[in-house]
């Protein structure tokens, strides 16, 4: 089969516009409360032993993430990665260790902190496949290996947008007075989302597709 270079025309990288404007629009309805800097505007419980603490990690949390949410998208757009690839660059630097691992890493320790049962089991491995996909693609473009690094930078993405499905999977499973339910919507969203990225890059694959590196 003849070999293609990624397109990087507008028509073919238009699921960026709905993903972007989900995101944004999720983070205008969720990260108002936590610039106010007020433990009270918190709808989680804080841990009674530590309350200051258990705010302040749920805090970088969150503002990891945002800057994680909006690097994001900039890291997996390829006409800006190969029109300009200092400012992918430096965006990337920025989603890796000022957005996705420390607010990965904050994850694993915010849900041991939380008490109740918060979905648990679904809240570590979300944070532990965060933290692993966004590592492993970052060392493999220190060691310029570019498919590989692909590959897990656009898992470590189906990781990061997977907190669109929050939302949608509370509203469709109300977890109140069952709680095995509130587990479920923690597993749902990133699990679609890697298996939808799964195929793409399967469907890809099979067609042979160039990865063109831009000049260093």
């Amino acid at each position: 089969m003849t070999q293609q270079d990624i397109q990087v025309g507008w028509r073919q990288n238009i699921w960026l516009v709905p993903v972007a404007a989900v995101l944004l629009a999720l983070l205008v309805a969720t990260l108002p409360p936590f610039l106010t800097f007020d433990p009270s505007k918190q709808q989680a419980p804080l841990d009674p032993d530590a309350p200051s603490l258990h705010y302040g990690l749920i805090l970088g949390h969150a503002l990891f993430g945002t800057v994680a949410i909006v690097t994001v998208c900039l890291g997996v757009w390829p006409w800006l990665r190969i029109r300009h690839a200092a400012v992918h660059r430096w965006s990337g630097r920025l989603y890796v260790y000022f957005g996705a691992l420390p607010s990965a890493l904050l994850t694993l320790i915010v849900n041991y902190l939380h008490s109740g049962w918060h979905g648990d089991i679904g809240g570590y491995v979300q944070g532990g496949m965060w933290f692993l996909t966004t590592l492993i693609g970052q060392v493999a473009i220190r060691q310029r290996k570019y498919l590989r690094h692909r590959r897990w930078m656009l898992y470590s993405f189906a990781m990061t947008t997977s907190v669109i499905w929050g939302p949608i999977a509370e509203k469709i499973l109300p977890a109140d007075g069952f709680p095995y339910l509130l587990e479920l919507t923690r597993w749902v969203g990133w699990l679609v989302n890697l298996l939808v990225i799964k195929w793409w890059l399967d469907r890809t694959d099979r067609r042979g597709v160039v990865i063109q590196v831009p000049a260093r």
